[in-house]
């Protein structure tokens, strides 16, 4: 199987992985692989942007948190990046995902939420 290809940068301490536009059934399983191949080369903590996501479902929640649950065990401090407004973060609202303390909206609070001040 190809490895999905997910845009990842580096930000200082961040690995910031950017989500596609539409994260579903389709593409959740490979999204996850992805994420989670990166948490097992070993960064030193992780974003998940959804900023830019216009859709996701349960599936796309269901993998994000099997690679929260991941970074957890690996004492990897992970974030996920919600937009401000729209389907994505509705749904994170009505998942219970948006109150989560490893939920944070855009990025400079995704930022701020691994490395408090």
């Amino acid at each position: 199987m190809t490895p999905f290809p997910l845009a990842v940068t580096t930000v200082g301490e961040d690995t910031i992985a950017v989500l596609p536009p539409e994260v579903d059934a389709h593409n959740a399983p490979l999204i996850r692989d992805a994420l989670l191949n990166l948490l097992d080369q070993g960064v030193p903590s992780l974003i998940m942007d959804l900023t830019a996501t216009t859709f996701c479902d349960c599936a796309g929640l269901r993998a994000i948190t099997r690679v929260r649950r991941r970074a957890d065990i690996l004492h990897t401090p992970a974030c996920v990046a919600l937009p401000d407004t729209g389907s994505v973060r509705r749904v994170a609202e009505l998942a219970g995902f948006a109150c989560d303390d490893q939920v944070a909206t855009g990025l400079a609070a995704a930022h701020r939420r691994l490395h408090p001040v």
